[in-house]
């Protein structure tokens, strides 16, 4: 499912500001962390402010449009949602590239052992990376970044 323009997916009206949050999480590489998504705003030439963004952002995750997830250090990152089943990613440790994955068998292995032992009500995460066939292990330096994506430069972290 495109989530690049969410009209009637989810009921949620598409204002100007979500819909470039949209466009430029479509354009980056994979899950990204909210400066490098204003940074790639403001590359395109919008100009949203990053309280604005944080109240998009969170707005869209609320409606199911974006998901989001943690880095190594902690950091959320966001990524446009494919479809409205669990979430999860192969991310590149390298150049940050992430494809949906089918986790059904890693789902169907947490809810059995959740009921073997008397569990319910679930929560389950995976974070699967890797090196993608982009980066070539030839290529590896023996240590693995721990950002996911490329960060902007040091004028947008102000």
């Amino acid at each position: 499912m495109d989530r690049s323009n969410a009209d009637g997916v989810t009921g949620l009206r598409m204002t100007p500001h979500r819909r470039a949050v949209l466009r430029a999480l479509a354009c980056l590489p994979g899950p990204a962390a909210v400066h490098t998504i204003h940074h790639a705003l403001r590359a395109s030439g919008e100009r949203v402010g990053l309280s604005t963004l944080y109240r998009q952002i969170a707005t869209l995750v609320d409606a199911g449009v974006i998901g989001t997830r943690l880095d190594r250090q902690g950091r959320h990152l966001f990524h446009l949602r494919t479809d409205d089943t669990h979430d999860h990613h192969l991310t590149c440790v390298r150049c940050g590239h992430a494809t949906p994955v089918d986790a059904s068998a890693v789902l169907r292995w947490a809810a059995d052992a959740a009921a073997a032992h008397g569990f319910s009500d679930i929560t389950t995460w995976a974070d699967l990376t890797g090196l993608c066939p982009r980066c070539p292990a030839g290529r590896a330096t023996g240590t693995r970044s721990a950002r996911t994506v490329p960060e902007p430069p040091e004028e947008a972290e102000r």
